[in-house]
Parts: structure tokens; sequence; C-alpha cells
């Protein structure tokens, strides 16, 4: 037994004979002596000291009984004690030292004011005055932190409570944890009256909140305006003497800065912005990339079962160009699904609100026989919750170069999840469905061939309304009026490839017009119209975009010239109306050709306030 070892039986014997030592502790000591002899003589000796000090203390009342410690152990314990502490104290000096270096070598983070999201298929970059390892890590804001927005929604929330959306374009830098320099761009905030003195600065105008809802739109060149929805904000032209300009706007006031660099008063229109992220409704595999690679799922062909998607009926599955159907690229990746027969895929998705209805849209085209000279054709449907809410595309689908969109009717929904389904009926012979990008939104109004296929043109051949009178072109939805008209990718035009189906629409000088109506818009719900547009080569026609008679602006402009030989996205503003029956037409204000394709009606948000967000009808 070595000497450590010697002193701990010690001090357990000790605490045994003092009634000190727990039971458990008691019951490991006597095992522990049962197996030692040197244990055993050990514990004889100290019983017996301690039996003899006991009696001597029990013959002197006045001495009251304590545990007795020979003074040997109790030097042994003190000298363990010491070397303890001193362990110890060293430990925690190194310790403190380590904390020290640690901090002075990591990297220092700046102070996050603000973190945001994204809505999906947004696109943005974001910058710090910081840089490295000493940046915010992830979507965080911090002095200095630069956020471009090229495409999409992003909303984001200050450490204060101060809320703020912006949608694209948009360009803000983060001034100070309650100051922020919108140099593009549409946004929207909501500051709590914790954090009143919030500041929105422009290159034109300066805005500080006083507890409220407002908008700022800074058009980078163009217009620069403030909207107040709720409180007030203290509003102030971005000059050298701005101290003495400043006004109070109100909830209901908005001003907008002319020419002058004065601040005149405008109605409040809340419509233009959008005041949350859209709900995102996640679509698995939307464009059928991922395929099933198990062992003999994929035949010779090049084509097999759809990742995520289930099957049935006829001939179902997906492939690239490696199989006999795709004789058109995709209209997005490489991959495309495949209905031939009375099939369909379908899918569970989850996060609907059953209050709410809902738009699936899906691009399709038509395989076609190789070589032909007239292809067969297919009709397509879509369902929500196992055909209870049911759309069929009103035409067949045939072979065009592009795919082609198919937006469907409102569709409801019983309960937070439901099965699409997307369903192919061939029409004659060996007519196969293709199918590419699949997405579900909230529900948005259709517009009829908005790809202008229908009717079908000739080859090299190009209809039109004639003079002032109005046309249908035997069979279109569109009506069509002094120099307007269809025609096809090969017509004597010489179009650039339509981006949508095979055909567009054009617009020949002034005077030409284009128009539909329009049915569905839901009251208190926020939208925006898109369309694909390019000039013919020679000189594209200026053209203006009016619903219910009110010119709409496409990023501030509102008289429009695509670019010559190819297609351009235009987008809208925000759009809000009280529903009923509305009419769309484009108009050609000059001399020239345009083409115009692909027209359709998307899904931004919900208005902040029905009753303040609906523009007066005309």
């Amino acid at each position: 037994m070595s000497p450590e070892q010697k002193e701990d039986l010690q001090f357990r014997i000790l605490g045994l004979l003092d009634g000190t030592l727990g039971e458990g502790e008691a019951a490991r000591l006597d095992a522990e002596l049962l197996g030692s002899r040197e244990g055993r003589e050990l514990f004889h000796q100290l019983a017996t000291l301690h039996s003899v000090i006991e009696e001597q203390a029990a013959s002197k009342a006045e001495i009251r009984r304590v545990p007795i410690i020979p003074i040997e152990l109790l030097l042994a314990r003190q000298r363990r004690t010491l070397l303890r502490n001193s362990l110890l104290a060293a430990a925690a000096v190194l310790l403190v030292s380590f904390i020290a270096l640690w901090l002075k070598m990591a990297p220092e983070r700046p102070e996050t004011y603000a973190k945001f999201q994204v809505a999906p298929d947004s696109a943005f970059t974001l910058t710090h005055a910081a840089v490295g390892d000493k940046a915010p890590a992830g979507k965080a804001l911090a002095k200095g932190s630069r956020l471009r927005l090229s495409r999409g929604i992003l909303e984001g929330m200050f450490e204060s409570g101060a809320r703020f959306v912006v949608e694209a374009p948009c360009d803000m830098t983060v001034l100070a944890d309650d100051r922020i320099s919108l140099a593009d761009g549409i946004a929207w905030f909501e500051v709590p009256s914790n954090a009143a003195g919030f500041a929105v600065e422009t290159q034109m105008i300066r805005v500080v909140d006083l507890g409220t809802r407002f908008g700022v739109v800074a058009l980078r060149g163009k217009n620069h305006e403030i909207h107040v929805t709720k409180g007030m904000v203290e509003a102030s032209c971005v000059t050298e003497d701005h101290e003495k300009h400043k006004i109070i706007l109100k909830a209901g006031q908005a001003r907008r800065l002319d020419a002058s660099g004065m601040l005149v008063q405008i109605p409040v229109d809340t419509s233009r912005f959008t005041t949350s992220i859209p709900d995102a409704l996640i679509i698995r595999n939307p464009g059928f990339e991922n395929m099933e690679s198990l062992a003999g799922q994929r035949n010779r062909a090049g084509y097999g079962p759809i990742s995520a998607w289930g099957t049935s009926g006829g001939t179902v599955g997906a492939g690239g160009r490696d199989i006999p159907f795709l004789t058109r690229p995709a209209h997005d990746g490489a991959n495309v699904a495949f209905i031939q027969g009375k099939g369909a895929i379908a899918q569970s998705v989850s996060g609907f609100d059953p209050t709410k209805t809902y738009s699936v849209t899906y691009f399709v085209n038509e395989r076609g026989y190789t070589n032909a000279g007239a292809s067969p054709a297919t009709h397509t449907s879509v369902t929500l919750d196992l055909g209870e809410s049911f759309y069929e595309h009103p035409g067949l689908i045939t072979k065009t170069d592009a795919f082609r969109r198919i937006v469907s009717s409102p569709l409801r929904v019983f309960g937070p999840t439901a099965n699409i389904e997307i369903r192919g009926q061939a029409a004659s012979g060996d007519s196969t469905l293709l199918i590419d990008s699949v997405s579900v939104s909230r529900s948005v109004p259709s517009i009829s061939d908005g790809g202008f296929e229908n009717p079908a043109q000739p080859k090299y051949g190009f209809k039109q309304a004639h003079g002032a009178g109005r046309g249908n072109l035997g069979g279109a939805t569109w009506v069509f009026m002094a120099g307007a008209g269809i025609t096809a990718n090969q017509s004597d035009f010489r179009p650039p490839a339509a981006p949508e189906g095979s055909q567009a629409a054009i617009l020949q000088n002034a005077g030409a017009v284009l128009e539909t109506t329009i049915q569905g818009f839901e009251p208190g719900v926020i939208y925006s119209l898109s369309f694909e547009a390019a000039g013919r080569r020679g000189g594209a026609a200026p053209f203006q975009v009016l619903l219910d008679g009110k010119i709409l602006g496409f990023d501030g402009a509102m008289n429009l010239r695509p670019p010559v030989g190819s297609y351009q996205s235009y987008t809208s503003g925000n759009l809000s109306l009280s529903g009923g029956s509305t009419t769309l037409r484009i108009v050609s204000t000059g001399q020239g050709s345009s083409f115009i394709d692909d027209i359709r009606l998307n899904f931004v948000a919900e208005a902040p306030d029905q009753a303040e967000s609906t523009l007066p009808r005309k």
C-alpha cells in the first residue's frame, strides 16, 4: 500500500469511527478491509486509539465530544489542501490568460442591427463595411451593410422592432441601428412606438418616423415619394437647408418631390407597396430534374420514375433529350415529365389556407410525330384535393416551338394539405403531353390565351384587323384593332422566337390595339402584370398598357419601347382592384412594330388595409 493510499484509508477509517462516513462509503470500506490485511491492522490501531481518547474525554464533563484526528494526519491534510488550492489557482490563471488571448485573436464581428429573409426565387447581393471573418454571418445587417435585391421580395426587422419590406430592384445601406439609406427601390416600413425616430434617407428626401406605417418610393433618377397610412412622419428635402423645410405628414397623406424640389401633395396609394413576403407553397422537384436511379427502374430509352411525384395510368415518366418524346428544349433545365394516354402525375403539398383559393401553373408541349406535317393533340387538366376542385384547359395542346404556360382557374382546398394532380388525355394516336416547371400560388385572374396561340397562323402569313375595324381573327379570345394581329415565328416579319409557344401578338404603327376582358380580381389583394415584348428590326413601336383606362407603370415608365430583335421582360407596379370585370388594353402610340407575348398576372400580397389599398375604378 502506497503512502498516499494509506493516508486516504486513515481518513476514511476515522470518519467511520466518528460516524461521519456515509452508508455507501462505509459499506465500500468494509469490503476493502475484508480484502486487505494491512488495512485491517491499520483499522485496529486507529480503533484502539479512538477508544482510549473517547474514554478520557467522557470522564471530563466540560470536554465536548469531537472527532479525534491525530496531529500527523491533520498536517498531512493541510499539505494536501494547500497543494490542491495552488494547482487550482495556477489553472485559473492559465484559463484567464487563454480566454484573454482568444478574445484578442478572435475576429471582432460588428454589432448586428437587423436580420432578413427573402421570398422564394429572389436574388440579392450583400456586402459589408467589414470583410472576411469580421463581417456579420448569414442574412444579417450591421453598420455599413449594403443590400441589393435584383429579383423578388425581401423582409427584415431591426433589433428595435422596426420592420421593412422591399421589392426588387432595390439598393439599401444601413447607416446606423435606426437609420438607412435607400438609393433605389420601393420599401415599406412598420415602426413600433418604442423605435420612433427611425430614419429613411433617399438621394432627395429624408423621412423620420414618429411611430407609424409608411412607404417610400426612391426610383433612381425618377420619382421620390412618401405615403403614410398610420401615425405620423417628419419629411424633408435633402438640401443644405433641409431643417427649414420639414413638414409633418399624418395617416392618409402622401407627398412627391417635384422638379422644383418641393414636396407636392398626391393621393395615398398603398397598393404600390408589398407589406409581407408571400407565403411559399413548396413543390418538390418541380422541373423533374431529379429522377429515381435505382437499378432496373430506367429502361433502354433513358426514362423512368420521377422523384417526389406519384404516377398513375397510361405511360408516365420523365427524361431529357435522350428520350424520343422531347423534340423541343425543356422550358427549364434538361428534363420534363411525359404522359401518354390517360395518365397523371401527383404530389401532396402542404401550407394551404383553406379560406383562400389557389392557381396551379405549369408549362406544356406536345410531342408530335417526328417529321410529320400534322401534329396529334392532347388535353390537359389539373385538380386539387383529388378532383374536388378541377380545371381543364379549354384547348388542345399541340406541338409548339417553346413550352406554353397553363394557369388554372381558382381552385379550392379543404385543409392545409392538398393533392395536386396533373392529368393528360391523348386525343389521338401517339400523342404525348410534356410537362415542366410546376408551381402553385394564391389564385390570380386568368388571361385567356396570353400567349396568342389561337388561331394558328400560316407558316409565312399574318392575320390582323385592318383599318379602324374590330376583329377576333376567327376564334381568338382577344379583340384586335387597326394594325394589331397575331404572327407566327416563321412569318415574313421575321420576329425573334416567341418566349412562349410559337406565336405572338403584333402592334403595327400608331393606334393599333389589343384588348381583352379579365375577371376574378379579389378585393384587398395586390397583383402585378407581366409580359414579354420585342421590337421588329427596323424600329419598335412604343406602346402603353391600360387597365380599366388607367395607364400602368413599369419601373416608373408608362410609354414602353422594347429592344429590337430580342424579348425583354416587363412587370408592372402593384395593382389592386375592387373585383368584377376589368378591361386590359395595349395601345401602340407611335410608328414601328412591336411583338408581345406571354401576358399573365402575378399574386403579390394581401393589401395592408383593404379600405386603403383599393384603387378607384374608372
